[in-house]
């Protein structure tokens, strides 16, 4: 089942160009990059209010089910200053329809927050969200980068799968290379 979600996650990311990016850089943390309208700001996902500003950030993968808690950081709050953003969490109803009806895949909305540079929900459940980012503008031609989606999952522990993993293949290696000692030996 994880293989099969993240396999799904990777093919959205490759398929649909976006404009919401991690790690760019050395020097900002695991921070999203987002570019929105004529601005580039960085965006962090965190799993504790305490951790807000000194602690773990998170984009696109977070290990634990919970509290989710995405916010901007200072330069955006200058940025920003004065525009309406609009956050909201949605989640998949189906993932057939992320292949097939992308746009429409994501109706179950869990939490909104208008007019805010933070929101934060509590996920009971691990699985494939969105974070759409949508900055309203009042202006005759608005531009065509005023709305993106933040594809995220929740719940999957990925650095210790991958490091259970390498245990695994490490054991596996042991192994064979045992058994052909012992074939040398017998032989």
């Amino acid at each position: 089942m994880l293989i099969r979600i993240l396999s799904l996650s990777l093919l959205i990311n490759l398929c649909f160009q976006s404009s919401v990016y991690a790690h760019n850089g050395v020097d900002h943390g695991d921070n999203c990059k987002v570019n929105l309208s004529r601005f580039e700001l960085s965006l962090g996902g965190f799993q504790a209010e305490e951790k807000i500003g000194g602690g773990k950030h998170y984009c696109h993968v977070f290990p634990k089910t919970g509290t989710v808690i995405f916010t901007f950081d200072e330069v955006a709050k200058g940025y920003l200053q004065n525009k309406n953003l609009n956050l909201q969490f949605s989640a998949v109803e189906s993932y057939w329809d992320i292949l097939f009806d992308y746009d429409n895949a994501f109706k179950n909305h869990l939490a909104e927050a208008k007019d805010s540079l933070s929101i934060r929900h509590d996920f009971t459940k691990a699985g494939l969200y969105a974070l759409d980012i949508t900055l309203a503008t009042n202006e005759l031609e608005a531009s065509i980068n005023n709305h993106h989606r933040l594809l995220f999952l929740v719940g999957f522990p990925i650095i210790k799968l991958l490091i259970f993993t390498a245990l695994g293949f490490l054991v596996m290696l042991i192994i064979i290379v045992w058994e052909q000692e012992r074939q040398k030996k017998t032989a």
